[in-house]
């Protein structure tokens, strides 16, 4: 809205120069032992503008348009702190009537249309329904796609042996994905919203990062000032070349509430079934059917306006048709972000999990209980480009798996950009 002011705001302050001479502050009892003194009273009005009391302005401007009703000065400046008080409706009556005058130059009558237009934008009511779409292209490299242990050995059997020659330990990857997005507000309270996406990942060399994801979900929202309420069932279809075909459904709600300004607090919980798909090429597949429960619990404060610090903890339960598929885990995970300027953020995480398996796996040590400790730290740089309606994130991810099963560790890094480009068509 500002940049639409600027031109009138300058031509109200060349006029305005003429008027008085800027040499002491003018006092309220000076107004009022020569309330009719039109260049006193501007200088007045100008003073407490630039101090911040925009209010008393007004009413000294107020007062003087009552006096002087055609002067295009006083409208101009009246107009633009209607324009800064966020007055809109009053705002687009005053432009109404500057434009009935027919003495206003050609320059000051475009700019006063652009207001028009701006303004009428403003009071339109907000449509209760909005559908975006969203195309995304993401680029990586990971320095371990195959999860090759740090001593390129594996345990086969109980026997500790070499990986194929050959194996592929980087790679990278590239992918592409489209998402369909409806929100729907029933009133102020309560909001509907659903979305609809398909997803597919390439790899250079490899092919055990390559699949396709297609996948729906929905949800109900219930805001209030002070907390909100989401509740939400999810569909999803995933094709994973070098693995299994698998469908998961998966229900869930989840709450937030902020204590205060800086504090919030939030929790929920899911269930999900994975339905693995078994084919000719996948043969054993169903038996990696399962169940997952997972609950959680979390918090974030604000340090200062820019700086976010969050904390959570989850517990995962996870019941598989082979009891050698299924765990007890938990987990926890910190996180910092900065807001930067230009609507950017840096955010900084780190997630420690540990799974302890309900059954030892044939194909590994079967005198030990299998446990596993996976850690994860990411680093993300992100927003939009510009003014534009693209956005771009920039991430770094470590990651370190270690079993006391097995006794080995994995660890590898990926570093990805992704590109989204944002359309509202409604």
């Amino acid at each position: 809205m500002k940049f639409t002011t600027t031109a009138l705001f300058i031509f109200f302050i060349t006029s305005f120069a003429l008027f008085y001479s800027p040499l002491h502050a003018v006092t309220y009892q000076e107004i009022q032992k020569d309330p009719l003194n039109l260049s006193l009273n501007l200088k007045y009005a100008n003073e407490q503008n630039a101090l911040g009391n925009t209010k008393n302005a007004m009413v000294t401007l107020e007062r003087l348009l009552l006096l002087y009703p055609n002067d295009l000065d006083l409208t101009i400046y009246y107009l633009d702190l209607l324009i800064d008080l966020g007055s809109i409706s009053k705002a687009s009556e005053v432009v109404n009537q500057l434009l009935t005058k027919d003495s206003i130059n050609e320059l000051l009558l475009e700019e006063l249309e652009l207001i028009a237009e701006d303004l009428d934008l403003q009071q339109e009511e907000p449509s209760s329904l909005s559908i975006t779409l969203a195309s995304t292209i993401d680029f990586g490299y990971e320095s371990n796609v195959n999860s090759v242990s740090t001593h390129n050995k594996q345990y086969l059997a109980g026997v500790l042996s070499d990986y194929a020659a050959g194996t592929v330990r980087s790679d990278r990857t590239y992918g592409a994905s489209l998402g369909l997005s409806a929100y729907y507000f029933l009133s102020d309270k309560h909001l509907l919203s659903s979305r609809i996406g398909f997803n597919k990942q390439d790899q250079v060399r490899d092919n055990n990062r390559m699949n396709n994801i297609n996948s729906f979900n929905a949800a109900y929202i219930f805001l209030q000032p002070r907390y909100s309420i989401n509740n939400y069932i999810a569909y999803a279809k995933t094709d994973i070349f070098s693995s299994n075909n698998s469908y998961q459904r998966t229900g869930g709600t989840s709450a937030n509430y902020n204590v205060n300004d800086r504090l919030s607090v939030n929790g929920g919980g899911s269930v999900s079934f994975t339905k693995n798909n078994q084919t000719t090429t996948y043969t054993t597949a169903r038996e990696k059917d399962a169940r997952s429960q997972q609950a959680s619990l979390g918090t974030n404060y604000f340090v200062t306006n820019n700086d976010l610090l969050g904390a959570s903890l989850s517990y995962n339960y996870k019941k598989a048709r082979q009891r050698y598929n299924g765990y007890i885990g938990r987990s926890f995970q910190l996180s910092y972000t900065r807001y930067l300027p230009l609507n950017q953020n840096l955010s900084l995480s780190f997630n420690r999990t540990a799974n302890k398996y309900h059954a030892v796996d044939a194909l590994y040590l079967a005198t030990k209980v299998r446990k596993e400790f996976i850690s994860n730290t990411s680093l993300t740089l992100g927003g939009p480009i510009g003014e534009s309606t693209w956005s771009y994130s920039i991430n770094y991810n470590w990651n370190e798996a270690e079993s006391n099963l097995i006794n080995y560790t994995t660890s590898g890094q990926t570093v990805g950009l992704s590109l989204t480009k944002e359309i509202s068509l409604f």
